[in-house]
């Protein structure tokens, strides 16, 4: 079975320093962001919570710098707006980003969970909400009931919690597209990356599709550039941003199962894959014993040694360690077209929490409803 490849899997709460208050606040987006063409989606998910989030993350989250929402934001092209919602709903930033707060600071691990729900939704067709539907007038097979996501995407209840809250301020209001977009916008800036005013006026469809989402919409933890490439330039991003977006696997997971093979027995050869550092191939050993059993298939293994921190330690160990968990990652730093950018994040340690907000905007931006299309759902497991 296709298993869902992580990109924003589960990715795990970065803790600001007291100082990174001015930064956000003092923080203006880059003037040669791009727009052309060529985060991840076919990864499995586990039922358990992050490594990382133990009692001790929840209580560095919750004795940090109070989150502030920054004044400055993104401009994308189309009809989405900063302030939206400025007139209609003039708090919906601030309820969104106080009750999405409430439960990351119980379960830092929903950051993740949003952002990787916001991927599955934007890449497979647009950023229309589309993913938290639970039936359609049509009556087919939903989104959720692809073999891609289902019980493999968490988040939705999150959505639904936070929809209900709007509802009782400004009912009809507030579409369960942008509910998502402001939430996962607030889940960044949890996870370390400048903050920013969200771009609001999408609109919720009323189709939902799982013959779509098993189209090539998401890619496989075992493709290669090429394949990865064509899908990204399919959806309108180049290959900087597609590597920018793979950087997301600073803080995430993944299970043994999806790379035990590379330190064991690569591609039936009986050696270790080539690729990987010795370091690498002894801890992937440490980290999932008996390989015999089914029980390695679920231990969690942290893409870096920063699973808290949204930063450029990926593509560091990539670089120095010769360090990655699934083999599409590794072909980043193996393939001459995408190594000169993974070789820029690494010497870099700014560039990374700069490009991914500016890349995440743009997601968030694709193939958007607005006007008088789709609709305003009331709740976001149903149309109206």
């Amino acid at each position: 079975m296709a298993r869902i490849f992580l990109t924003t899997l589960s990715l795990l709460l970065l803790l600001l320093a007291p100082s990174e208050a001015d930064r956000i606040n003092s923080y203006q987006p880059a003037s040669n962001f791009e727009t052309h063409v060529p985060f991840l989606g076919r990864h499995e998910d586990s039922n358990t919570e992050l490594t990382g989030d133990s009692a001790e993350d929840r209580k560095r989250f919750n004795d940090r710098t109070p989150y502030t929402m920054a004044q400055n934001a993104f401009h994308a092209p189309g009809k989405l707006t900063e302030g939206f919602y400025d007139q209609t709903c003039p708090d919906v930033e601030n309820i969104i980003t106080k009750a999405f707060l409430q439960i990351v600071q119980q379960n830092p691990g929903a950051i993740g969970h949003i952002l990787r729900l916001q991927f599955h939704d934007c890449f497979v067709n647009g950023c229309d909400a589309s993913i938290l539907l639970d039936y359609t007038p049509s009556g087919d097979l939903v989104e959720k009931g692809s073999m891609f996501n289902g019980l493999l995407l968490k988040g939705a209840d999150i959505i639904d919690d936070i929809k209900a809250k709007l509802e009782s301020k400004c009912p009809g209001t507030v579409s369960c597209a942008d509910v998502l977009a402001f939430t996962n916008n607030a889940a960044m800036t949890m996870a370390g990356l400048p903050a920013q005013r969200p771009l609001g006026g999408r609109r919720d469809s009323i189709v939902s599709l799982a013959s779509v989402v098993e189209s090539d919409n998401l890619p496989m933890s075992d493709w290669n550039i090429d394949q990865m490439m064509e899908l990204f330039g399919r959806k309108g991003f180049n290959i900087e941003e597609m590597v920018v977006m793979i950087g997301a696997h600073s803080v995430g997971i993944s299970h043994c199962d999806f790379f035990m093979q590379r330190a064991l027995n690569f591609n039936g050869t009986g050696i270790p894959d080539p690729t990987l550092g010795v370091e690498t191939i002894d801890e992937i050993k440490k980290a999932c014993p008996n390989p015999g059993t089914t029980l390695y298939r679920n231990p969690p293994v942290n893409f870096d040694a920063t699973p808290t921190v949204l930063d450029n330690l990926f593509f560091k160990d990539m670089v120095e360690r010769r360090r990655t968990l699934l083999i599409t990652d590794s072909h980043l730093y193996e393939d001459p077209r995408t190594r000169p950018i993974v070789e820029q994040m690494a010497a870099d340690p700014t560039l990374f929490p700069k490009r991914f907000p500016e890349v995440m905007v743009k997601l968030t931006s694709l193939n958007v409803l607005t006007g008088n299309e789709g609709e305003v759902r009331k709740i976001c497991r149903s149309t109206n």
